[in-house]
């Protein structure tokens, strides 16, 4: 069946554990749709924003939403593992699977999807015991599909992975969030605004989950119909953000400090932390199963062609491009027609 983007902002992922963090931390159900189409038709919080707000909104949104989206298939994978649905190539370890691909994207670096904004995010945080993300999450991506393969199943293990996983998430874009923040209160710049705002987005009712009023000081700080970010606003956030980590099974030194700041040394929390962070012990790569090769499937032409119809019903062009499935798909027309005929 064709998958579209809006067909994942649309659907309701209700009693999902990912999802339901940010049901409880007051979002609604399909809170993706909501906030894509108003930074396509330059609506509600994006009226009257700047062409580059809403492009690089709308860039970065599509992949926390695919993000977003990657939990459904873990968590599709674990509810297959309970009634038994774990043979090799089907069942939980295929759901398992498209998760992984979900988060990691097309391209042989993962730099075009949610994995290679933790990598970026890691190099950004590196140093002083902070967590390489990027790491650890494929050594906890690898001990989920060992936990829901057949031979080797473990219910309670494999939800100790995908909650982990979950928790990695949170650390990739609270650092995102940290660092527009403070470079958006330093020297305003409309397009690093903008970043901060839709990659927090990808955790903000995670964190809401756990730590309301911090996650509504990050939401405010960045949100994006604001022309600026004032003086102290930083500081005033962090020090809500290094309140929440504890509730979410995080602490200030697996997070790290942002390589290139100049408030944080002005601002009165301090990271106390010594020990570093414990998590379920990951693992190496799952034995290959024994199953021949499926051909590859083309998809160049079916996106060139939902690119046309996008391009024929587009009314303001906004070009934003994304790529996940090998070809550039653009994101031009403010309407829910080409909004719904884009493909992943």
């Amino acid at each position: 069946s064709v998958r579209t983007l809006q067909g994942f902002a649309r659907a309701d992922l209700t009693g999902e554990s990912f999802a339901d963090k940010f049901i409880a931390g007051g979002f609604q159900a399909k809170f993706w749709d909501t906030v894509i189409l108003a930074a396509l038709d330059g609506t509600k919080d994006f009226a009257g924003a700047m062409r580059t707000k809403r492009v690089t909104s709308l860039k970065k949104l599509v992949v926390g939403l695919c993000n977003f989206y990657a939990s459904h298939e873990l968590e599709a994978a674990i509810q297959k593992l309970k009634i038994g649905d774990s043979a090799d190539g089907s069942g939980s370890t295929l759901a398992w699977d498209e998760g992984m691909a979900f988060y990691y994207g097309s391209e042989p670096d993962g730099t075009e999807a949610a994995f290679g904004e933790a990598a970026e995010y890691d190099a950004d945080f590196q140093g002083n015991g902070s967590l390489a993300v990027s790491i650890e999450i494929v050594s906890q991506f690898n001990a989920g599909l060992h936990f829901v393969r057949n031979s080797t199943a473990n219910l309670t293990n494999a939800i100790g992975a995908r909650d982990t996983i979950y928790k990695l998430w949170a650390l990739t874009y609270i650092r995102a969030a940290l660092k527009y923040v403070e470079l958006s209160e330093t020297s305003y710049d409309g397009k690093v605004h903008a970043e901060g705002f839709a990659w927090y987005m990808a955790i903000d009712g995670f964190v809401a989950s756990y730590h309301a009023s911090a996650a509504k000081a990050m939401r405010d700080a960045l949100n994006i119909s604001k022309p600026s970010v004032s003086s102290g606003t930083f500081c005033a956030v962090r020090d809500q953000i290094l309140q929440a980590l504890p509730a979410m099974g995080l602490d200030c030194k697996a997070l790290g400090t942002y390589k290139d700041s100049t408030l944080t040394a002005t601002c009165p929390s301090v990271c106390n932390v010594s020990t570093s962070l414990h998590l379920p012990a990951g693992r190496s790569p799952a034995a290959k199963m024994n199953a021949s090769a499926s051909s590859n499937l083309d998809c160049s032409m079916a996106a060139a062609t939902a690119a046309a119809n996008a391009a024929a019903k587009e009314t303001t062009p906004i070009s934003a491009a994304v790529s996940f499935s090998g070809a550039s798909v653009p994101l031009m027309a403010f309407s829910l027609a080409a909004w719904a005929t884009v493909w992943i």
